[in-house]
């Protein structure tokens, strides 16, 4: 499990192979979608995302990186969406390192 820091940025302490999960839930009026894309240094990697068809709705996705030192990770709201997250952690996003990868000598 990787942790992230007070402002939802993940940086990747080692290099190597990390996979990433998210999941948006969302609720309200039928013309509002909900949405995050998910980012490595700022390169948009994939997209969880949908539109309402009934009082609540649901997407996830997931990526496995290959990371070097210092890159960041980061979800981005989807233009427009809007998600829904209580104590109860209706919206997530987690981590971990598969596997460390060494730099060749």
């Amino acid at each position: 499990f990787i942790s992230l820091s007070v402002s939802g940025v993940f940086t990747a302490p080692v290099r190597g192979v990390y996979h990433f999960n998210v999941f948006v839930f969302g609720n309200g009026h039928g013309s509002r979608p909900s949405g995050v894309s998910l980012h490595k240094n700022g390169e948009h990697i994939v997209l969880a995302y949908t539109a309402q068809n009934t009082v609540h709705m649901a997407a996830s996705n997931g990526a496995s990186l290959l990371l070097e030192v210092g890159d960041v990770v980061y979800l981005k709201l989807w233009h427009g969406a809007w998600v829904r997250d209580t104590y109860n952690h209706h919206t997530t996003f987690s981590g971990h390192l598969l596997f460390p990868i060494e730099e060749a000598s």
